[in-house]
């Protein structure tokens, strides 16, 4: 799976699909250096876990305002498809406020390739903002992924941090 900066202290946002039955994990940074990861916590019905790495060197992506999302606006999407590190693909947004499994209409769907193992990883717009993070793809079609909106992923993180801290961490 993937993951990203999501606030600065070391926090690590990914899918909770990806930590499913995780005992124990490492994150391995750009940069090549392994961490420990502590999860802070998550959200199984939106699909989003809080981690946290105790190295907090680390600058934060961006999340863009998704209600600014276009429909054929050119986008990037990282991660590890099947197990190819820090991978880049290249696609548009195809549609916005799609409904996932969980009936909610929070994703975008995007035509850039996403394979397994770029769960949890940003889906970036041309000013270099996450504008949502992937999440699940349609088998038996070509490049129909879904990524979770921005402003979810924000409200989301916030929520799981308030219960954990208090306060809101984005």
């Amino acid at each position: 799976g993937s993951g990203f900066i999501i606030a600065d202290g070391g926090y690590v946002v990914t899918n909770a699909h990806v930590m499913e039955g995780a005992r124990a994990a490492d994150i391995i940074t750009y940069d090549g250096k392994v961490h420990k990861v502590s999860k802070i916590g998550e959200n199984s019905e939106i699909d989003i876990t809080l981690l946290k790495i105790e190295d907090e060197s680390y600058e934060p992506l961006n999340l863009e305002n998704s209600d600014e999302v276009q429909i054929g606006e050119k986008v990037i999407a990282i991660g590890n498809p099947l197990g190819l590190q820090f991978s880049v693909s290249e696609g548009i947004v195809s549609a916005i406020h799609r409904e996932g499994e969980n009936k909610l209409k929070v994703y975008i769907q995007t035509d850039a390739p996403l394979n397994p193992g770029n769960s949890g990883g940003p889906l970036i717009n041309k000013k270099g903002k996450v504008i949502g993070i992937n999440n699940f793809k349609v088998s038996g079609g070509e490049n129909l992924g879904f990524a979770l909106e921005s402003n979810y992923i924000k409200s989301t993180i916030n929520e799981i941090s308030t219960e954990a801290y208090g306060k809101n961490l984005i």
